[in-house]
């Protein structure tokens, strides 16, 4: 059985592992508790970037991407908070106002999956579909922060895909919430990395886009969010945020569900390749697949 460890992303395709870190079931989250991470990661980043750009053809000390089970960023994070409704294409494709404060629902930890891990279509839902947002993660414990320190608890950024039965979240949405219609197992991939604010970039002007078999389905950028990235921390500091919990953007246009004249063709299905990029942040790919059953029977 192998163990989780913590690497940088060096070249395209490998990793470079982040010696001294502590093999826990949650390694990132606390090496993030170090208060010398930072500098650790960038030292690690610099090194591991230096030797492989001096000998591409060697890459003895890095492990190829393609020969890891890549992990969500944050596995057990006490909080993942996800926006609805944070962009204005997006609440203008669904014909809904702005809203006069962030509204957001909880997702699961259990929903989360990394990188290349499968999406599982569930057998009782019958309208799956996709939102690329872009996910912040708290870096340091917090409560009431003021808008403009805000970005000084991040501990970094990442790609999300809040996959979302729509057929039971409207259901439940009738009745005034949202649960299980964005909470089945795998309904949140996130990856393939956390990359710390100085290499993202302006969190509230990246480019997003998500494929689905290559082809766009949505494309748009950070700079439509409704509530920025300060603003939602400030918000929701109102409660305590931990380090690692998460707090994602909401999506921008171009979901499924409200594709006319006729959605069906945009809806997910089982075989088909998904994969939801944000500048400077990389590209999360998932594959979506039949739900397997947990046993099999067979006559004497």
């Amino acid at each position: 059985m192998g163990e989780n460890r913590i690497g940088v992303i060096v070249g395209a395709n490998h990793v470079a592992e982040i010696t001294g870190a502590k093999f826990t079931s949650e390694p990132l989250l606390d090496f993030l508790r170090d208060p010398k991470a930072e500098s650790k990661s960038r030292i690690a980043a610099d090194s591991a970037k230096k030797r492989f750009d001096e000998d591409k053809q060697d890459t003895r000390g890095f492990l190829s991407l393609d020969s890891i089970r890549v992990l969500p960023p944050i596995a057990h994070p006490t909080k993942i908070i996800c926006m609805g409704g944070n962009f204005s294409d997006h609440l203008a494709e669904g014909s809904s106002s702005l809203p006069s404060f962030p509204v957001s629902f909880l997702k699961a930890p259990t929903s989360l999956v990394g990188h290349r891990a499968p999406v599982i279509y569930p057998r009782r839902v019958k309208l799956l579909d996709y939102e690329v947002e872009l996910a912040t993660v708290i870096g340091k414990e917090c409560k009431d922060v003021p808008r403009k320190d805000a970005l000084d608890y991040v501990a970094g950024f990442s790609v999300f895909n809040d996959i979302s039965a729509r057929d039971i979240q409207f259901a439940e949405m009738k009745r005034g919430f949202c649960n299980l219609g964005k909470n089945f197992d795998t309904f949140g991939p996130m990856g393939p990395c956390l990359v710390t604010p100085d290499q993202a970039g302006n969190p509230d002007n990246l480019g997003m886009e998500l494929r689905v078999n290559g082809q766009t389905r949505q494309l748009s950028s950070t700079k439509k969010m409704v509530f920025k990235v300060r603003e939602l921390i400030e918000f929701f500091s109102s409660m305590t945020l931990e380090p690692g919990d998460i707090i994602t953007s909401g999506t921008p246009s171009g979901v499924a569900i409200y594709r006319k004249p006729d959605k069906e063709p945009y809806l997910l299905r089982p075989g088909d390749s998904i994969e939801a990029k944000i500048e400077n942040l990389g590209r999360l790919q998932n594959t979506v697949v039949d739900m397997q059953p947990l046993y099999s029977t067979s006559k004497k």
